[in-house]
């Protein structure tokens, strides 16, 4: 690493640093813009049944730990990321906005951090008379490159912490190269017999002491660098360790950030419906399980696994599929050309990563193979420069080579990973599109909800992320057994009523109603009155058509907006039981006839065998409530509404009746 003059006074030097920092501007706005066109906003059904993605969503919403050990300081800064962009938005006029790319953005934030500092560590290593800013044109290319890398493309657009932790080891190797220029400095060279050090290059090394320990709050992985970053600086002024001041102040500030840990005991004390699996007598107990990590220690155990090849699809052949062969090797070859300390140190980070990834089950080798990129690249930027350096002044034509070979990579890199970085938009996130339905009906103040597994994680995220409809929560049987008792009202799917009434105690009988298509009422609860359309139509005997409503069927508004639907009431007079073999129809139609499905070319139908899927036991003479939805795909105009019933495989139909719509509903 080559020391260049860095006075203010000289117009070149000028020149160079506003070039530089202009680059590195441009470089985060495309990243930014990037970035935000890629933000994830929504989520796939795997994701609601656990892992760090949606652990941190609940983190960092709820002020609640994240994974063990609790991440403190890394989910208190989401919390008022999230808090601060959501009373924003909300005081711009939009009253739910969607959680999601709120929570991905923290990720952006640290990625852009990322990069920030790795342009400027970049340019640190190659400055030189040529380029007494720093190679910045070098530099701008190869976090363009690292910036479309597919992991840190994708964990910079989701809410992982992983950008975090890239950005954290950058820090501490910036901040090592600052000191190390401090360290050389006149006023050091001077001091060199003595344990003595000038107040910039000590309060350097305390910040540097500090972002080391900060891992103990924040990712355990970043730490790995701390054993050949300490044996560096020992090895650059080994006179430190008689310098207790400093080595005093090196310590606390190493365990500085375990202070936060008091928020996750805290914390946890007041909400022991948040500690997870496990028995704990008090808070105590609880709090030192956790934060040994006891829940996920089995994934930190030693244990080699010979089943872990090199071509195995994870570590270390990502390594090479993301950043390429050719570029994997100039990186690792790259950083011999650093100094001897600084090659000690990447190389000694490497060794240590290395290891951890043949631990048990290969170990997180993600959580390790990312930092691990930027590394390489800032070998790939010492051997770039070099090679520019040896031929710009004879072939200067070959000086471009790495350039040109990095706008390639670039282009490579881009188009492969835009399929999956994308995450924005996908398709395939559906998991709260049933449950925005769900909630976006009349449901009763302070009602509990009871659903299929998939259907709860949904509403409950709704329910407490979104923050729709915050009175209402998601109750076991058991739960909804206790309210009940109480008093209170329980909804329950209609797919999930049948668990749902086996599970209730012997003694909890509530009266049930139908609470439209979706839904089945516990408890007593208000009906509309009246009845829209009144008929009296009998079907057989004991079975009268008594009338039915038309609605427009809920869209699932402000999560999703469900094709058009019209949610379809019928209101039943039934002596006795439904007959068996008697089945309903319900038929968009237009101009009077039956619309086919273009996939299957089948009629479009909703059918049921009995009102209310035979839930409800209806009172002689007593109406019953049932409700179908209906999907009313473009040019419908009509529902026909068919009563048949089934005999041997033949069919005879009882009513046609052709419902009054108007266009206000479809």
């Amino acid at each position: 690493m080559q020391r260049v003059a860095t006075s203010r006074a000289q117009p070149e030097l000028r020149q160079a640093l506003r070039r530089r920092n202009l680059g590195g501007a441009i470089l985060l706005a495309l990243a930014l813009l990037l970035y935000g066109f890629t933000l994830d906003n929504g989520l796939q059904p795997y994701e609601l049944h656990g892992g760090d993605l949606i652990t941190h969503h609940y983190a960092q919403v709820e002020a609640r730990p994240g994974n063990a050990p609790g991440y403190p300081l890394y989910t208190m800064g989401g919390w008022l990321w999230f808090h601060a962009m959501r009373g924003a938005l909300q005081a711009a006029g939009n009253p739910t906005p969607n959680p999601i790319p709120i929570l991905s953005s923290y990720s952006t934030v640290w990625a852009l951090l990322a990069l920030g500092l790795l342009y400027a560590v970049l340019n640190r290593i190659t400055r030189s008379p040529r380029h007494p800013a720093g190679n910045w044109p070098l530099a701008w290319l190869l976090c363009a490159f690292y910036a479309v890398t597919y992991f840190f493309w994708y964990y910079a657009t989701t809410s992982e912490q992983y950008a975090s932790a890239i950005a954290q080891t950058l820090a501490i190797v910036y901040v090592y190269l600052r000191w190390r220029e401090a360290s050389a400095g006149k006023q050091e060279a001077d001091a060199s017999s003595s344990p003595s050090f000038s107040p910039h290059s000590s309060r350097l090394l305390v910040l540097l002491a500090f972002l080391c320990g900060l891992s103990l709050a924040h990712m355990l992985t970043v730490a790995f660098i701390v054993p050949p970053l300490v044996i560096a600086v020992l090895w650059e002024r080994p006179q430190a360790l008689r310098n207790g001041r400093l080595v005093l102040a090196c310590v606390a500030a190493a365990f500085l950030p375990l202070l936060s840990y008091a928020y996750v005991y805290l914390r946890g004390a007041a909400h022991p419906e948040w500690w997870g699996a496990g028995e704990w007598s008090n808070a105590n107990d609880w709090f030192w399980s956790f934060v040994s990590t006891a829940q996920g220690r089995e994934e930190l155990l030693w244990g080699f696994q010979p089943t872990c090849a090199f071509f195995d699809g994870g570590f270390p052949e990502l390594i090479w599929r993301e950043l390429s062969i050719p570029l994997l090797l100039i990186g690792l070859f790259g950083a011999a050309l650093l100094d001897r300390k600084s090659a000690f140190l990447f190389y000694g980070t490497f060794a240590v990563y290395l290891a951890f990834n043949w631990m048990y089950r290969c170990g997180n080798w993600y959580q390790v193979i990312l930092p691990a990129y930027p590394l390489i690249l800032v070998g790939a930027a010492a051997a770039f420069d070099r090679w520019e350096a040896r031929f710009a002044a004879r072939k200067r034509w070959l000086s471009y080579a790495p350039l040109a070979l990095l706008l390639i990579a670039i282009a490579w890199r881009f188009d492969a990973s835009w399929p999956e970085a994308n995450s924005r938009n996908r398709p395939e996130d559906t998991a709260l599109d049933r449950a925005a339905v769900l909630l976006d009906q009349p449901l009763p103040q302070g009602a509990g909800l009871f659903a299929a597994v998939d259907d709860a994680l949904a509403l409950d995220y709704l329910i407490r992320i979104w923050g729709l409809r915050s009175d209402l929560r998601v109750v076991s049987s058991v739960e909804a057994g206790e309210v009940l008792r109480s008093g209170g009202l329980v909804f329950s799917t209609r797919d999930a009523a049948a668990t749902l009434l086996e599970e209730l105690p012997a003694d909890v009988r509530p009266p049930r109603t139908a609470f439209g298509p979706d839904w089945l009422a516990l408890g007593d609860v208000e009906q509309t009155p009246g009845i829209p359309v009144a008929l009296e139509v009998k079907i057989v005997d004991g079975v009268a058509l008594a009338g039915y409503g038309v609605a427009r069927a809920p869209t699932g508004a402000p999560v999703t907006q469900a094709a058009p639907a019209v949610d379809v009431t019928l209101i039943w007079r039934i002596d006795a039981t439904w007959p068996s073999g008697l089945g309903v129809s319900l038929r968009p139609t237009a101009n009077g006839a039956f619309i086919l499905d273009p996939v299957t070319s089948g009629v479009i139908q909703r059918d049921a065998s009995a009102p209310v899927q035979g839930l409800v036991e209806p009172e002689p003479g007593a109406p019953v409530s049932d409700a179908l939805r209906v999907p009313m795909p473009n040019g419908a105009d009509g529902v026909m509404l068919l009563v048949y019933r089934a005999e041997e495989g033949r069919f005879e139909n009882l009513l046609e009746l052709s419902l009054q719509l108007d266009e206000t509903q479809f």
